[in-house]
């Protein structure tokens, strides 16, 4: 394979899908749970990443696959739990598809809106979703990347400007109490997914040796720079109001058009966000079944649709979104739920670190890491729980039961 990736392009390839819809979701929301406090849990949650990015750069220089994360779990650890680590991202993008789709009806421009409730226009990019991803369409990756970057830019190059011209910060602000971080840090802990996309492009890189930890370093302080500058801005702008939106960061820029631009990138970045994590896992499903490693009716041709994948995940979260709307769910339930299955993933991802990476200096840091995430769990929402319940114990079950799988 020709490699053909840079300290620069590795770079952007990481930050894209690190900053993904998270960008977007996540910094109102811990403004909305902690005020002014919100920047020591972000300071928390960027430190963390940090040190998955430096696992995760060293296990890619160390055990290279183009599968990512759960083939390297495998490899370490077995074909279960490299299986048990696939399920969970697939029930993390259960979980998350309906929270993306809400944040991009909520900030769906108001001059825009027809008259449509934010729970209505999630309904129909729902259904745009549904219909993009039957079609065929998951070449995604460069606009979500073209998003991402232009919203990361506009974010700091706005919160930037506001707060010069504010010239107070509102920061620094006491530490929070645990009870009240523990719930935000684990809200926030998709923040933190995406740092194990470097395994997955160590075989397109040049030098990988220099080139992976130069980009992972590059992806660091970029990634900190945004959510820090967004943050900081977002609580020093805010003024009286108890629920500042991205458009409060951009009206530096723009003005009074903020509320438009902040509604269209929002949505588009949610949009494209859904389509890139739906359509790879959908995928992933129906290989995994024409390996034998789940039922056969989610088995589709190689190259096919797989539209049963896309169907099932569109019909899971289309009742989610009911709930939703019902009040019987809130956005932050599933964002935690889908959080829950984003830790089971990184545990076992810091499992197989400690067998591939060997003794010294990083087994202490997986120890450190495995501490916090083991306190993490301990947030969890209901909803995650009893999900993240049911894929290890589907799993665990199909392992012992060999004959399920394939029945």
């Amino acid at each position: 394979m020709r490699r053909q990736l840079n300290t620069w392009t590795l770079a952007g390839l990481m930050v894209g899908p690190i900053l993904g819809s998270g960008i977007i979701l996540l910094p109102p929301m811990a403004y909305a749970r902690l005020g002014a406090q919100a920047i020591w849990a972000w300071m928390l949650t960027l430190a963390l990443g940090g040190a998955f990015a430096w696992l995760f750069i060293r296990m890619a220089l160390r055990s290279r696959s183009d599968a990512g994360l759960a083939a390297q779990v495998a490899q370490a650890l077995g074909p279960v739990w490299g299986e048990l680590a696939s399920n969970y991202l697939t029930g993390a993008v259960m979980f998350g598809m309906v929270p993306v789709l809400l944040t991009a009806g909520r900030l769906w421009p108001s001059a825009l809106s027809a008259g449509l409730s934010p729970s209505a226009w999630a309904g129909l990019f729902l259904v745009a979703t549904i219909g993009l991803l039957l079609a065929g369409l998951v070449a995604v990756g460069r606009l979500a990347l073209g998003l991402s970057s232009l919203t990361a830019l506009l974010l700091v190059a706005g919160g930037g400007l506001g707060l010069i011209r504010h010239r107070a910060l509102a920061w620094p602000a006491p530490v929070p109490d645990l009870p009240a971080l523990g719930p935000t840090l684990l809200l926030l802990f998709w923040a933190v997914v995406g740092w194990e996309v470097v395994g997955n492009y160590a075989n397109q890189v040049r030098d990988p040796g220099r080139t992976i930890p130069r980009a992972g370093l590059i992806s660091v302080a970029a990634v900190s720079l945004v959510y820090l500058v967004t943050t900081l801005a977002l609580q020093t702008l805010a003024g009286t109001d108890p629920a500042p939106t991205l458009a409060t960061v951009l009206a530096p820029l723009f003005g009074r058009a903020a509320e438009l631009v902040a509604g269209l990138l929002s949505a588009g970045l949610c949009l494209v966000s859904v389509l890139m994590f739906t359509g790879a896992v959908t995928r992933m499903t129906a290989q995994r079944a024409r390996d034998g490693a789940l039922p056969g009716w989610w088995a589709q041709a190689a190259g096919a649709t797989p539209h049963r994948g896309i169907l099932t995940l569109g019909g899971t979260a289309t009742l989610l979104l009911l709930l939703v709307h019902r009040g019987a769910l809130d956005l932050a339930g599933l964002v935690l739920s889908a959080n829950l299955c984003f830790l089971g993933n990184a545990l076992l991802g810091l499992a197989a670190a400690w067998k591939i990476l060997g003794p010294g200096r990083p087994r202490g840091v997986i120890l450190l890491l495995a501490g916090v995430l083991g306190l993490l769990l301990t947030q969890g929402h209901p909803l995650g729980w009893a999900g993240f319940a049911a894929i290890t114990a589907a799993t665990l079950v199909r392992a012992r039961f060999p004959q399920i799988a394939t029945s």
